[in-house]
């Protein structure tokens, strides 16, 4: 019996024991990231500017979980930082828009994708690049074509010219203008518009009604010249002409002025080289007089020589190409002259701004080689007079294109200055201006080519953040500054 409750006593102590301790086996489970807790939020920037330039891309996740940046263009580099945990802001630079379109790209993180745009130079089409105007006066209009996002601004160049639409805009535009009559001599103007300069020409102010004619209008002469056939001149009464000859070898005889109806008549002297051609300019209107090439005598007796071919007694011209069109850049380049052996002829520019650099005379088969100057206007035509032919040349207008850098500027509360570079073509002109009153362009107000702006800015004493602009060769550059804060110094 005392046995029995031994043992229930040791088998109690032991059950009691047991409990006291609770010795059960445990252990701790370590999980990783949920993968739908990890996914990540990207905030894409906005459109960057043409120019190279700086942005940042905002990633939004959960503290533990880790992510890395890549990109799929080459133009968009120097991702900061590549990689990292949690919410982060990663900052990117991207490369000049050298093309014609905006152009886009991605940044991606963990699979997610951010698109990067950036906007292409502003080119700007302006047309027509010339026009004519009556002595009278008018109105008119020019149009402009370039990207919706690209600024412009128009401003006419002489008193005679006012504008009336709006002179600046955005985007495709229409330039409103009227020209004022004119009390005088023919007069040309322009309308700067986005740096380009379209022409308008007004012409004289015209006399009474003075519409004369001649007849006939060309004659030909042998090569041994002499008296041509007169001229009949008809015009109203009391409307006064004149007769002036255009060649040395031509001589007015009588009517080298009159009123009304009239006669000219002159003479032609004898040719002794190749065939020629000149003008009388009578009543305002072209006389054309063309002279056959010198022929030589025949032998005389009694010993004649062997025949011989005789010389042609007259020369013909061809030449190629007989137009070309050249760009704003300017150009050197040829035309081909194709004649007989034995006939001469001379090559002239009738403009400015083609230069014959070798050529400017020759006889038989030949090359004149020309200079086309830069153009720094619309586009223009002008001609060569080549071997009595006439070559034509168009010369593409100046087309302008510009990028800034950089594009903004984050400015603490005390006053400051900074710069901002210009980049374009040699030709190209730009203005710089301030659109807030606290930010004063300080030097390169206008420029042509690549340039600097520099500016300045005030003390922001208020209680908030400020933002202000300058335009700049059409761009837009923004100085953000911040409020003033305790303990700011506001004088630099």
């Amino acid at each position: 019996m005392l046995l029995r409750l031994a043992v229930t006593r040791v088998a109690l102590f032991l059950f009691a024991a047991a409990g006291v301790c609770g010795c059960e086996t445990s252990s701790t489970v370590t999980q990783a990231p949920n993968p739908v807790k990890c996914q990540v939020t990207l905030a894409s920037p906005p459109m960057m500017d043409p120019g190279s330039g700086t942005g940042s891309l905002a990633i939004t996740t959960q503290p533990e979980c880790a992510w890395d940046v890549s990109t799929n263009v080459n133009w968009i580099t120097a991702l900061s930082p590549a990689s990292g945990q949690g919410t982060a802001t990663v900052s990117f630079r991207v490369a000049a828009n050298e093309g014609t379109s905006t152009r886009d790209g991605m940044i991606v993180v963990n699979g997610e994708q951010a698109r990067v745009s950036q906007r292409a130079p502003c080119r700007y089409e302006i047309g027509p690049s010339s026009q004519n105007v009556g002595a009278g006066g008018g109105t008119s209009s020019i149009n402009i074509q370039t990207s919706n996002d690209c600024s412009w601004t128009a401003a006419s160049e002489e008193s005679w010219i006012t504008l009336t639409s709006s002179p600046s805009g955005n985007g495709n535009g229409t330039v409103s203008f009227t020209v004022a009559p004119n009390p005088g001599d023919t007069r040309t103007g322009a309308i700067a518009i986005a740096n380009q300069r379209p022409a308008i020409t007004q012409a004289a102010a015209s006399a009474p009604a003075c519409n004369a004619s001649i007849s006939p209008t060309s004659q030909n002469v042998a090569a041994a010249g002499g008296a041509g056939t007169p001229i009949t001149v008809s015009a109203a009464a009391g409307c006064p002409w004149t007769a002036t000859s255009g060649a040395s070898w031509i001589a007015i005889n009588s009517g080298a002025s009159g009123s009304g109806n009239g006669t000219v008549t002159f003479t032609v002297a004898a040719n002794t080289g190749s065939a020629r051609t000149g003008t009388l300019t009578i009543a305002g209107r072209a006389f054309t007089v063309s002279q056959g090439a010198s022929s030589t005598p025949s032998p005389t007796p009694p010993s004649p020589p062997p025949p011989s071919p005789e010389p042609p007694s007259s020369c013909s011209y061809s030449i190629s190409p007989r137009s070309r069109s050249e760009p704003a850049t300017g150009a050197s380049d040829h035309v081909d002259v194709s004649t007989t052996n034995s006939c001469g002829w001379t090559a002239s520019s009738n403009v400015s701004w083609i230069a014959i650099t070798s050529g400017a005379a020759g006889t038989g088969d030949g090359r004149v080689n020309y200079l086309v100057l830069p153009n720094i206007g619309g586009s223009r035509t002008g001609t060569l007079t080549i071997a009595g032919q006439t070559f034509t040349l168009t010369q593409a207008a100046l087309v302008c294109s510009y990028s800034i850098s950089p594009n903004n500027q984050r400015a603490e509360s005390a006053a400051g200055t900074g710069t901002v570079t210009v980049s374009t073509s040699s030709t190209c002109t730009w203005t710089a201006s301030s659109n807030d009153s606290w930010i004063t362009v300080t030097s390169g107000a206008s420029g042509t080519g690549n340039g600097t702006v520099s500016y300045s800015y005030t003390a922001n004493t208020g209680n908030r953040d400020r933002s202000g602009t300058i335009t700049v060769a059409g761009r837009t550059f923004t100085v953000e500054q911040r409020e003033r804060r305790g303990g700011d110094i506001l004088e630099p």
